[in-house]
């Protein structure tokens, strides 16, 4: 599971250089194959005795243009198939996803002009100057919880009384891929998925909210790239997020699989929870997650490992 991707080292982002590092070593390996193909070969029984390298599948979040920038033409150089998850009212710079959103705010803030209160927290003008640092994970964690018109309120308000009016569009550090660019990756290997309209959490919308952001993203997705099979991911991808209204309509949307954003020791029993590992700058975590460590511990200890939000 990837997120972000940037020329030179930084926070919350894949380098280049690590992501080549990281393809090369599955190149010689291990079978990269795309989501369709995995999980048809994981099915069969007799197709994995045959299996002469374990089984890998690339799935990328969110539909940021830095992966059309880096990652894409990496896999065109090593041909691996991938899925790449959008938002489909982000695509095309027409939404700031709203994680991104709250964060240049924080970052481009000064005082706030007022308190305010969030599930019963209060943040005045003392703690939001000096935490800074921690303001935007803390928020981020009870917005997480909160419906997408919730979200957009609370945003607004925070804009309001610091002062920070981000513009219509995302700044270029959280810019999307455009409908042409996805049209591109699309005839070149990967396989388009959806990641809802709005990436608001499925586990905390009405079932007429969790329709509409799941069949809506379908059709913008058949729309503008043509109907095909397609995968899905569920925004935040935790098991609150997850819940069963929100799997049957994906399912009902006519998704083939969707994924989640940790891993269990179901693994992909479950093909509309599908846990996944995420990996980072770290050459160890890498390998363990790729060669089954994380999976084996998880089976033993009966754990799950959620996403942190502070990690690729």
């Amino acid at each position: 599971m990837y997120h972000r991707f940037s020329k030179s080292r930084s926070s919350g982002a894949l380098s280049k250089d690590t992501l080549e590092k990281q393809f090369s070593y599955l190149k010689e390996n291990f079978e990269v194959l795309s989501l369709s193909d995995a999980i048809s070969q994981c099915e069969s029984t007799n197709s994995l005795v045959f299996q002469k390298k374990p089984i890998v599948s690339l799935t990328i979040d969110d539909g940021y243009r830095d992966f059309y920038e880096i990652c894409f033409p990496l896999l065109k150089k090593y041909q691996f198939p991938a899925t790449f998850y959008v938002a489909t009212d982000f695509v095309g710079q027409g939404i700031w996803l709203w994680h991104d959103k709250l964060k240049w705010i924080i970052d481009n803030s000064g005082d706030i002009s007022e308190s305010f209160v969030v599930e019963g927290r209060e943040y005045n003008q003392e703690y939001w100057r000096d935490n800074k640092a921690k303001l935007w994970r803390e928020l981020v964690s009870v917005m997480l919880r909160m419906s997408g018109d919730e979200i957009e309120d609370l945003l607004d308000r925070i804009s309001f009384i610091t002062k920070a009016q981000p513009c219509t569009s995302p700044v270029p550090e959280y810019s999307s891929v455009s409908w042409s660019e996805l049209r591109e990756m699309q005839d070149n290997g990967v396989s388009i998925g959806g990641h809802t309209k709005s990436h608001y959490s499925l586990g905390h919308l009405s079932e007429v909210e969790v329709k509409a952001q799941v069949t809506g993203c379908r059709d913008h997705l058949n729309q503008e790239l043509g109907r095909q099979s397609r995968h899905f991911c569920f925004p935040n991808g935790q098991p609150a997020d997850i819940t069963e209204l929100a799997k049957s309509e994906v399912q009902n949307a006519g998704f083939e699989t969707a994924v989640a954003a940790y891993y269990d020791r179901n693994g992909i029993n479950d093909r509309f929870s599908i846990s996944r590992h995420g990996v980072g700058e770290n050459w160890f975590g890498f390998l363990k997650s790729i060669w089954g460590i994380d999976r084996l511990g998880a089976q033993i200890l009966d754990r799950n490992s959620k996403f942190d939000w502070g990690q690729v």
